[in-house]
């Protein structure tokens, strides 16, 4: 007898075993990518771990590596930007020369735009074209959206092209100067009509990247980040797009900008927001530069920025030291800390659903 009693224990933990995997038992459904945040993280040089993390402000849920989790496979290597289509995201992948094309609401692969140098930024131009900014060759590639290619592309005076925005038929582009380069001067203009280089603005030195947002009353704010190497400040530099003339000039009052300055606006497009080592905020009807940061930088790395539209709450990512995974944190307007949650290796940017 005492030789069985094994044996049925055994038995009897196989069959609690069965039924707990039973056909009853059903697997939790991922929770779908509604209202929330996306925090794309840059990822490090070479190491092809870019990645994008989703964050839903109001159930407190949070998934990180959305893309490999949704598709089996690494996003690639440096998520520059990912941009928002009505149901799909544009994601730009800098040294993985490619822009990977998602649903937004399972992030699945719905293809992707090969054949890019190094991509940047993507700017939706029409229901049928976007704009491509690229670190090298001096072009703006122009991308059939049905096609996904590129089909044409605009040759432009700086080898650096960078931050773009929309207004009417022309797009503005801000061209950093390239490594070794003279600092650049110039805001540039193209008719997205013609898909040509029609005009250009002199501003302040090196217009930065996500560095262009437009007013309440349609006008054209740029961040420039200076010229350390002579000493020269950048500033903030307000633009009537329509005359192409600068109409307000508010230089910084030195060149310490921390690594990434970027700058972003308030729902209501009256309020700019600016990281210059802290986090500024600007009426757009000053006069003059806020002298104490809205939330101080306290040793952190503020990298990414973005305003969540419906809200108006402020989200910034923490580099930490560039080697580590970073943190993505949220402010309201008045400056007061609502989240911080993990985020990847070098969040850079958000994007809002």
């Amino acid at each position: 007898m005492h030789k069985n009693i094994p044996h049925l224990l055994l038995f009897g933990l196989l069959s609690l075993l069965w039924l707990g995997c039973g056909k009853d038992e059903v697997k939790p459904a991922p929770e779908p990518l509604t209202k929330g945040v996306f925090v794309t993280n840059e990822g490090l040089f070479n190491q092809g771990n870019a990645s994008v993390t989703f964050y839903n402000q109001e159930t407190g849920f949070q998934e990180a590596g959305l893309f490999q989790s949704a598709n089996g496979r690494p996003l690639g290597d440096i998520l520059q930007s990912m941009t928002i289509v009505g149901d799909l995201a544009y994601l730009v992948l800098n040294n993985s020369q490619r822009i990977e094309i998602v649903d937004l609401e399972s992030f699945e692969s719905a293809g992707a735009i090969e054949g890019l140098g190094a991509p940047r930024y993507f700017l939706p131009v029409s229901d049928e074209t976007a704009y491509v900014s690229d670190l090298f060759g001096g072009i703006i590639h122009v991308v059939s959206l049905t096609e996904r290619k590129v089909v044409q592309t605009i040759p432009m005076p700086e080898n650096w092209t960078e931050a773009m925005v929309k207004i009417g038929s022309e797009v503005f582009v801000a061209c950093p100067s390239s490594w070794g380069a003279p600092p650049s001067d110039q805001l540039y203009i193209i008719d997205t009509e013609t898909h040509s280089l029609v005009d250009s603005i002199a501003i302040g030195l090196n217009a930065n990247a996500l560095a262009l947002v437009v007013d309440k009353a349609g006008k054209l704010w740029v961040l420039c980040a200076g010229d350390s190497d002579s000493s020269t400040p950048g500033g903030l530099y307000q633009v009537d797009p329509v005359s192409h003339t600068v109409i307000k000039s508010l230089p910084f009052a030195d060149t310490n900008i921390g690594f990434a300055p970027r700058l972003a606006a308030n729902p209501a497009g009256d309020t700019l927001y600016y990281t210059k080592i802290g986090l500024f905020a600007l009426a757009t009807e000053d006069a003059t530069l806020p002298a104490q940061p809205l939330v101080s930088a306290n040793g952190r790395e503020f990298y990414g920025l973005g305003v969540e539209p419906a809200t108006g709450n402020i989200w910034v990512g923490d580099a930490k030291d560039f080697q580590s995974r970073g943190e993505a944190l949220s402010f309201s307007p008045s400056g007061l800390q609502l989240a911080t949650f993990d985020a990847g290796y070098l969040p850079n940017g958000f994007a809002f659903k």
